[in-house]
């Protein structure tokens, strides 16, 4: 059990297995406020059509030692725990640029791994020694982004830890809406986006997941939320 829901902290999924969307925790996950990031201004706060053509044409730049604190909530019993991701650096994964983001989770430290396009692409233990990959990467973020927006990833999964043994999956994504959502970090215009089994709100003021749940109506579901989150000025 332990394994499955660190699994499921893969994506910013923002923040889970292969065989299902992987968003934010993975989520994980990204800074935000930085050049290239996605605003919400007076003009477009209205009007997301508005927003959507105006800001969200390219994924956000993401800032080294952006903060991220995340609680966590498994469904099915109401404990939570505190998920902490840190942008650590930009170095190559696999002769392609990446963004490494730690996670620090209770007794759990490892690595995500991300394209420049905010889409998981592999994990590390340690930030040396590979642990899992997605070829060409799990593809929940297909920039630009706007409502009404649907696409299929096709990517195939490889554990490093089982002799690179190769696994084929798809999973299918939808924007569904644009609206506000409440967090413990404060209040956010997001876009609202169905990967797979996971929902997870990408808020464009911050340039990143602010909330991801996964089969909320399940026993085995679980809720991650943004507490707070600190970004270093340039």
């Amino acid at each position: 059990m332990e394994k499955r829901r660190r699994d499921n902290l893969k994506g910013v999924r923002t923040l889970i297995k292969v065989q299902r969307a992987l968003v934010i925790l993975v989520l994980p996950f990204t800074c935000l406020g930085c050049s290239g990031g996605a605003y919400i201004d007076a003009k477009n706060a209205g009007n997301p059509n508005n927003l959507i053509a105006d800001k969200l044409d390219h994924p956000p730049v993401l800032v080294m030692g952006s903060n991220f604190i995340y609680r966590d909530t498994n469904l099915s019993n109401g404990k939570s725990l505190k998920v902490i991701m840190t942008v650590k650096e930009k170095r190559e994964f696999e002769r392609k640029p990446a963004y490494w983001i730690q996670v620090n989770r209770e007794r759990d430290h490892y690595f995500n791994i991300y394209d420049m396009k905010l889409n998981w692409i592999g994990s590390s233990e340690d930030g040396k020694e590979l642990g899992e990959s997605a070829e060409p990467c799990i593809r929940v973020f297909d920039w630009p982004l706007k409502v009404g927006k649907e696409w299929s990833s096709d990517f195939i999964s490889r554990q490093y830890s089982e002799g690179f043994r190769p696994s084929r999956s798809k999973i299918s994504v939808r924007i569904r809406t644009y609206e506000e959502v409440k967090v413990p970090a404060g209040n956010f215009k997001a876009l609202r986006i169905q990967a797979g089994e996971e929902t997870f709100w990408y808020a464009p003021s911050i340039g990143w997941v602010v909330q991801e749940e996964v089969e909320p109506h399940n026993k085995a579901g679980w809720l991650l939320e943004l507490v707070k989150y600190t970004v270093p000025q340039q």
